[in-house]
């Protein structure tokens, strides 16, 4: 978009405000977003300010080294590299045995360049909840919010868990709308205010009934994690999880200058910083001779809810195929590896985890004209068994 035509919108849309055609409460930073918003949100970093610095161990980790051979055989790697390709990737890694096998990047990427992470912080924002369990912080995922957010005191959704909020089922409102600037999630996503605008939503169903999956759900739950410890949800990050990992710094991207992170979406960081990641998952939290994450936490994440099978706490465990009617179908079978789990972010953002395999593979890219979850993940797996 021309600065001339975006100049000419925002003239447009005060003028509608001086007529009464909109209200005089308008946030410009919203409709500034919003008419400028990039056509690869997952890799043009620079459109996301303002930001927060997260630290890792330095600007850049040091990078993993890329092993000389592998027992994945040609012919499974050629299939997930070739899909992966196809479907507008910009990088895909594998780790098989702890050693990086395949780090392909497509479109000028470089393995120096930070990506939106989109969704995938969920699962960063529940290792912290865990964390912050085991430090004292927070009794339980059983504590219920109106412990931590006293605005909710004597409301209803006083009422509900960390528990109903990490498993999706916490019954407030989920407007998900993107093509209005009047949805919950596109101001939740834009707007200037995001922890007043969550603070704001209602319930409209009993917690603990309905799996709904809500980026509402995640950016109240940091709220709760910040209330709970004292600390900003970025330097809760770097030093409980971002740099004890050994990655390099990563970015948030805040709500308004001076303003808050938003957790449910905007994290940037490498695709060998999310490898690292999912080689901590793949070790139950331990790296090296550290434990990160609680022993048993990853475990407790990995149960399923009780409303949705492919759903455990902020992270997801099942293909979602067409036999799990409440989800989005994103896969045409099932795993290959029944243990798989997944961190997904939008526009399948993707760190898959198969411990029985000893794998871990990232996808990052922007939006695909066909994912299918199962082609890169079961070339994979049946190159392996059919050695």
């Amino acid at each position: 978009m021309t600065k001339a035509l975006l100049t000419s919108k925002l003239w447009l849309g005060a003028g509608l405000i001086l007529t009464g055609l909109l209200p005089l409460a308008v946030d410009w930073r919203l409709v500034t977003r919003s008419l400028t918003y990039p056509t690869t949100p997952i890799t043009a970093t620079d459109w996301y300010r303002p930001r927060q610095l997260v630290p890792g161990v330095a600007p850049q980790a040091p990078p993993l080294a890329l092993a000389a051979t592998t027992e994945i055989p040609p012919e499974a790697l050629q299939t997930a590299l070739a899909f992966a390709e196809a479907q507008n990737s910009v990088a895909l890694l594998v780790m098989h045995r702890d050693r990086l096998v395949v780090e392909q990047y497509w479109q000028g990427h470089r393995a120096s360049d930070p990506v939106n992470s989109m969704s995938m912080v969920k699962t960063l924002l529940a290792l912290l909840i865990g964390i912050a369990i085991d430090e004292g912080h927070i009794s339980s995922i059983e504590a219920t919010v109106d412990t931590y957010l006293p605005e909710w005191a004597n409301d209803p959704r006083g009422s509900i868990t960390l528990a109903d909020l990490l498993y999706m089922q916490s019954g407030l409102r989920n407007d998900d709308r993107t093509d209005t600037l009047g949805s919950d999630l596109v101001k939740l996503y834009g707007g200037s205010d995001a922890q007043k605008l969550a603070l704001s939503i209602p319930l409209e169903s009993p917690p603990g009934e309905v799996f709904d999956y809500s980026n509402f759900n995640s950016q109240i739950l940091s709220i709760v994690l910040e209330r709970a410890t004292g600390v900003a949800f970025g330097d809760y990050l770097s030093s409980r999880l971002w740099r004890p990992l050994g990655a390099g710094d990563g970015f948030l991207w805040l709500d308004r200058p001076g303003g808050r992170a938003k957790p449910f979406c905007c994290f940037f960081a490498t695709a060998q910083d999310w490898v690292r990641l999912g080689q901590l998952l793949l070790h139950g939290g331990n790296m090296g001779a550290t434990q990160i994450i609680p022993p048993g936490w990853i475990e407790q994440m990995r149960q399923p809810s009780p409303l949705e099978p492919t759903f455990g706490l902020h992270i997801w465990l099942k293909a979602r195929t067409s036999d799990y009617p409440q989800v989005n179908l994103a896969s045409s079978a099932p795993f290959a590896a029944a243990d798989m789990f997944y961190l997904d972010g939008r526009h399948h953002q993707r760190v898959y985890i198969m411990p029985s395999e000893e794998l871990v593979i990232v996808r990052i890219g922007e939006e695909p004209p066909a994912w299918d979850d199962s082609v890169i993940v079961n070339a994979i797996v049946a190159g392996l068994r059919e050695r």
